[in-house]
Formats: C-alpha cells, sequence, structure tokens
C-alpha cells in the first residue's frame, strides 16, 4: 500500500480512538498529526535502497514492519514526539498513537500480495494476504473521505464508520480472492495439473480484476479475468489510453485465457536457465519470487544474461518490475543483474 494512504489511515485510526475527555493528553488535532506521521513512518525503510537492489528486496517491510519489534518502534517514536513537543507531553502520552498508527500500517501491507517480515529480525517469513491491490484508488477514496468527514463532522464517529467501511471491503475483497481461487482449483482438475500450489491476486482498477497462477514443478499457468463481467470489453485498440486498455484486459472467467510459462525454458535455454538458477547468488530471488519463470536468454553488452521474472507482478502493458538474473562473457563467472527498462543495472 502506498505511503499517503498509509499516513492517513493512521490519522483516522488516531481520531477514532481519541479519548471523549482528553485531560491532560494530547488535543484531537495532535492525535491526528502523531497518527498521520506514525501510519506512514515503518516506509522509511525506502533508505535501504542506498545499499543497493538486493538488501532493499530482502529487508523492505521487515524490521520496520516487524510486529516483534512494534512496541519498540512506537517507543522510539513516542521519545521523538515528546523531544519536538518540548516535552509538553510525556512520552506515555504519544505511546498508544504511536502503536496504533504502526500497527495499522502493517496490518495495511499484509493484505496486499508483496509481502510483510512480520516476524523479523527472526524470521524472513514474509506473508501476504492477498487480499488488496498494492495501490487502490478505491481503498484509499474511503480512507480520504472518511477524514474529511470526521473534520467537520462528529470525529470520532465519523473516523469509527471509515474503518468500518474500509473492514467491510476489505471483508468483500476477500470473497472475491476466495472466488478467484476456486476458478483456479476448477482449471486445475480440468486440466489434470500437477498442481504444487494455485494463488490468486488482486488486481489494479478493481476489486473484481483476478490473476490466478497455478504452479507446476516445470511451468506456471496463469489468466487473468473479472469476477463479475458476463461479456468481454471491446478492444480498446492500440491507440487509446493506458487504463482504458488495462481495463479490458480481463474478461469474465469463461473467456479468460490460460497462458503457460515454463520455469526454465524450453530447449537450449532449459541448461543455461537452470544453471543461472542454482547460483548462489540468486538465493534472494528465490526466496522473494512466488512464481518464478525465465523471461529471457539475450545478449547485453556483449554479454550472455539470463534472466527471471516474477509473474505476480506481470501487468498487461507494463514492463515487469523485479526482474533479475545473470550475465557473462565466455567462460568468466556469472555476475548477477537486475534487468532496467533502458538496460541493466550491476548488483552488489
Amino acid at each position: 500500500m502506498d505511503t499517503l494512504t498509509h499516513a492517513i489511515s493512521g490519522a483516522v485510526l488516531a481520531r477514532a480512538t481519541a479519548p471523549e475527555h482528553r485531560v491532560n493528553t494530547l488535543s484531537l488535532r495532535e492525535r491526528t498529526i502523531v497518527g498521520f506521521i506514525a501510519g506512514g513512518a515503518p516506509d522509511a525503510d525506502i533508505l535501504i535502497r542506498l545499499w543497493g537492489q538486493v538488501a532493499y528486496l530482502e529487508q523492505h517491510r521487515a524490521e520496520t514492519h516487524s510486529l516483534l519489534l512494534l512496541p519498540a518502534w512506537a517507543w522510539v517514536l513516542a521519545i521523538g514526539f515528546a523531544l519536538l513537543g518540548g516535552r509538553r507531553h510525556s512520552w506515555k502520552a504519544y505511546y498508544g498513537v504511536c502503536f496504533l498508527g504502526l500497527g495499522i500500517h502493517i496490518l495495511g501491507d499484509l493484505i496486499t500480495s508483496y509481502g510483510t517480515q512480520i516476524l523479523a529480525p527472526l524470521s524472513n517469513w514474509a506473508p501476504g494476504f492477498n487480499t488488496t491491490f498494492i495501490i487502490d484508488p478505491w481503498f484509499s477514496a474511503i480512507l480520504v473521505l472518511g477524514l474529511l468527514l470526521s473534520l467537520v463532522w462528529r470525529p470520532r464517529l465519523a473516523a469509527s464508520l471509515t474503518l468500518v467501511a474500509i473492514t467491510a471491503a476489505v471483508l468483500l475483497q476477500y470473497t472475491q480472492y476466495r472466488a478467484a481461487l476456486a476458478v483456479g482449483i476448477a482449471q486445475a482438475e480440468q486440466r489434470g495439473l500437477t498442481v504444487e500450489r494455485i494463488e490468486a491476486y488482486p488486481q489494479a482498477l478493481s476489486w473484481f480484476n483476478w490473476k490466478v497462477i497455478i504452479s507446476e514443478p516445470e511451468r506456471h499457468t496463469l489468466a487473468r479475468f473479472n469476477l463479475l463481467r458476463s461479456e468481454a470489453l471491446a478492444d480498446p485498440g492500440p491507440d487509446a489510453g493506458f487504463l482504458r486498455r488495462l481495463h479490458a484486459a480481463y474478461p469474465p472467467v469463461e473467456q479468460a485465457v490460460w497462458q503457460s510459462y515454463r520455469k526454465f525454458g524450453d530447449g537450449e535455454e532449459d541448461a543455461a536457465a537452470r544453471t543461472v538458477w542454482a547460483e548462489d547468488a540468486m538465493q534472494f530471488y528465490h526466496w522473494f519470487a512466488d512464481a518464478p519463470a525465465l523471461y529471457a536468454i539475450e545478449t547485453v553488452d556483449g554479454e550472455r544474461c539470463v534472466w527471471f521474472r516474477d509473474l505476480r507482478f506481470q501487468t498487461p502493458g507494463m514492463r515487469t518490475p523485479f526482474t533479475y538474473g545473470m550475465c557473462r562473457s565466455g567462460a568468466d563467472d556469472w555476475q548477477r543483474y537486475r534487468r532496467t527498462a533502458d538496460g541493466r543495472e550491476r548488483l552488489r
């Protein structure tokens, strides 16, 4: 979830939980500001990019998003707010709001597909509940409207109703997740696939747009569809805007196109892909990728490069992010790279 939506959720929660009688504690305005900042604070881990893309992939949504470290981070923030406020209030006055703001941020990330290391630093297990797309304008709109309403009408009640609406939205999304998963299960049975895993992923623009990936030992089979549509949208054509083309890329379930992607390619590609995949330097990607598949084997700057992508993040009309691999020239050692829009980036 984007940082601004996180911050607004923290502000809404702070207003919803404000005590009726505020004596020697934070004003409603102060609670709102503290909740807003605390709600966005865990995303300060973006600074990990300074240590390279692999470090960022491994540590994003880790310690700053840990349930185990949540009490400690809330204390650190509370101390900071107390100092910035000239000690007008004790750190204890800020602690509860900081705890709630950080907590709702972690929860907001858990419902997306990226994965959140809630047990860091003891474990890099990164669950994701796959109900909500990572940037959901409808989700954000509910929070923004709720916050604005709470500014002009009964703050606690308006903010509480906003949280109820958000909870209802996530529950609706969960019912759609289960429906999409059922489509994948039925398809696997119909095709007689040797299934290792079936997973459904929320998609952009609509709570009814879904992608299902059926994983077998050597390949992934996936399809995109809209659970609500009974008819496919007309092809908007190549000159249509990106959002219009993306919206049309999700047909009804009955018209979904199931595509197969081999994990290591075909023929000569297979050996090269397996060699790169077995390299120790690719272990980080083994951990990160939900549905890794060979993207391409190509020559870049005179070197042979083998690229892998995570089909979880493949979106129609967009370059697939998180595409990593290794390159080498002749008999040289393999070196790992990230594939970029204009070439490649060497990884530390």
